[in-house]
């Protein structure tokens, strides 16, 4: 029980006498993941619910804490209403004090911004708050209990994130993470002497966490004499446990912890048996490899790629249209930089990435916007700041080859500088074309049934779309299954608007995938730049996938043309498709192609 009130407290955990027993307040669960808060005998192991604690929709997520006396919580429940967006019934947080003893809970106060993670004050008589008041990343803020909102105090302030904050019972130290420098860090503040800590991890502390022999391990990616290549990494040892350099954005997608390296890299594991796999995009075969790393013994590993299609070398350039760089809150605070080994590691040619709001004010990522190239971009990789406009009620979309941002940034969230539902997305799709972007519905649906039945659907593109104000939709990506027959029912009225891709991609979080997983290949057959690119996929030659290569010909025409025929003729159709895994709902294995000719009336 000593050891449970350490130096520094859980962010709920607390012990505490109740019933005249040993008691522990945390989240737990009997069946799958924690997601409720319970009193924990431990005696008896039994659990019993906090009483009169909301349990609703929110309770999963809602941020609480317990005194250092294990005699009041703190919670925040957010304004947010079941199937809306969030944000929608605006963003302000109602910050509650409950007594662990029973009673009915007391509003401290209705916090006019997000509350993501509370501390209590060594003291008790307020907390330490995450939220995004008046930005667009988190910072910590002390409350008070009384006048909380003309005494609250801004502890941290920067342009990435501060989170998870844990107080030190006399309230000398309070210790956080940030993010400015890229990975998350923690930061041990003393209010003392107005001091603040970067804790780092030493080596020796590293090989007493294994109990083992530590070995070095470099890995060469490419060829030494020549410029450096980006790749992503998968480094798993044989008991089941993955590894990522020191300070590496790892991320988990399908199953696998993954990280970005350019050129070498070194890396300090434990002895033993280890799968790498390593990937350069879907035009590259996957890289496998086991080795034996043996105490006392460096090993170097060079990691060459092989590809299995070149779509560069026939005049297909890859892009997608919707990346998110530091959106919505994560552990890893992303730069150009970072972003370039990322997007060049998945062979991404055209890479466009979104200014955007969350669920308030803030708009993240506007720092980096120029209305140009971004000056990280290489000759065979573009990063292009564009911009996702978010409306609550139409949908959204993604707007490409802006020279400025398209004001309002957002509509429809109530308590913000813009809580109407004006200008239309109509109208905001004219504004972008006005300075030559290019204007995109993006995840425009993600149920089956009901295409226009999600808080997130595309509400306004029958609309739009009629009114010829909508260039492309982003049929690729987030809810493909739903997507693919509203844009066919698009076809079928007649409108000729292309199918691009924008993944919705979060390059911030460590639960998401990466950007391009799904690409829209565009063919430019005289030069290769950004505005050639975009018209080329405003005019429909293109074609999208998540990896297999695609070829059509219609006669003498290929995608993005038109054919007009003044009298029934015969048409030969060409088509072919090919891939380095199997491919669903069709017989091909690796490479195939059809042909067929139809007999086409006039018209």
């Amino acid at each position: 029980m000593d050891q449970c009130r350490g130096r520094f407290r859980p962010q709920v955990a607390c012990l505490r006498p109740r019933a005249r027993q040993a008691a522990l307040s945390s989240r737990f669960s009997k069946e799958g993941a924690p997601n409720r808060l319970a009193w924990l005998d431990l005696a008896s192991g039994a659990l019993a619910p906090v009483e009169g604690l909301p349990q609703n929709w929110q309770t999963p997520q809602m941020p609480v804490t317990l005194s250092h006396d294990g005699e009041w919580l703190l919670y925040a429940l957010h304004r947010d209403l079941p199937d809306e967006q969030g944000g929608n019934n605006g963003p302000c947080a109602d910050l509650w004090k409950l007594s662990t003893r029973g009673g009915a809970p007391q509003l401290v106060t209705r916090w006019l911004a997000r509350i993501y993670q509370l501390a209590w004050d060594a003291q008790g008589t307020g907390c330490y708050a995450v939220t995004d008041l008046g930005a667009s990343h988190r910072d910590l803020w002390h409350i008070p209990l009384a006048n909380p909102q003309r005494d609250a105090q801004k502890i941290t302030s920067g342009q990435a994130d501060e989170d998870w904050p844990s107080v030190e019972t006399d309230g000398r130290f309070l210790l956080h993470t940030e993010n400015p420098e890229g990975a998350t860090a923690l930061v041990l503040m003393d209010f003392i002497h107005n001091e603040n800590t970067t804790l780092s991890v030493e080596e020796l502390e590293f090989e007493r966490a294994y109990r083992e022999q530590i070995v070095l391990l470099r890995l060469q990616v490419g060829d030494r004499d020549k410029p450096s290549v980006a790749a992503k990494v998968s480094l798993k040892r044989k008991d089941g446990k993955f590894f990522a350099p020191a300070g590496s954005l790892y991320r988990f997608t399908g199953g696998r912890m993954h990280f970005y390296t350019r050129g070498s890299t070194a890396l300090l594991l434990p002895a033993g048996a280890y799968e790498i796999m390593a990937w350069r995009g879907p035009e590259h075969r996957v890289f496998r490899k086991e080795i034996e790393l043996q105490r006392g013994k460096s090993e170097v590993l060079e990691v060459k790629f092989e590809r299995w299609t070149d779509a560069w070398s026939r005049g297909w350039y890859s892009g997608e249209n919707h990346i998110h760089a530091n959106y919505g809150y994560g552990p890893w605070y992303n730069t150009p930089a970072s972003i370039l080994d990322m997007c060049e590691a998945e062979d991404l040619n055209v890479c466009n990435l979104m200014v955007a709001n969350s669920d308030g004010d803030g708009v993240f990522d506007r720092e980096f916007f120029r209305g140009r190239l971004d000056a990280r971009s290489t000759p065979r990789t573009l990063l292009y700041w564009n911009q996702e406009f978010r409306s609550t009620i139409w949908g959204h979309m993604t707007f490409g080859n802006l020279g400025q941002l398209v004001e309002p940034i957002f509509t429809g969230f109530k308590d913000t500088t813009n809580p109407w539902d004006i200008p239309t997305n109509a109208d905001l799709a004219d504004r972008t074309r006005a300075q030559g972007g290019i204007a995109s519905y993006t995840h425009p649906a993600n149920n089956l049934d009901d295409p226009y039945g999600t808080a997130y659907s595309a509400k306004g593109l029958p609309v739009d779309v009629a009114l010829g104000r909508i260039d492309t939709i982003d049929v690729m990506g987030s809810g493909y299954a739903a997507s693919v027959p509203l844009w066919y029912r698009v076809l079928n009225c007649g409108f000729q608007v292309p199918a691009t891709a924008g993944t919705d991609c979060f390059l911030n979080r460590i639960n998401s995938s990466p950007p391009g997983w799904g690409r829209c290949y565009v063919r430019l057959p005289d030069k290769f730049d950004y505005k050639t690119w975009i018209d080329g996929e405003r005019a429909g030659r293109s074609f999208i996938s998540n990896g297999p290569m695609l070829e059509l010909t219609v006669g003498d025409s290929a995608p993005g043309d038109t054919i007009k025929l003044t009298a029934p003729q015969i048409i030969r159709v060409r088509a072919g498709g090919w891939s380095q895994a199997p491919l669903d709902k069709t017989n091909w294995n690796s490479r195939s192609t059809t042909s067929c000719v139809l007999t086409a009336p006039a018209g």
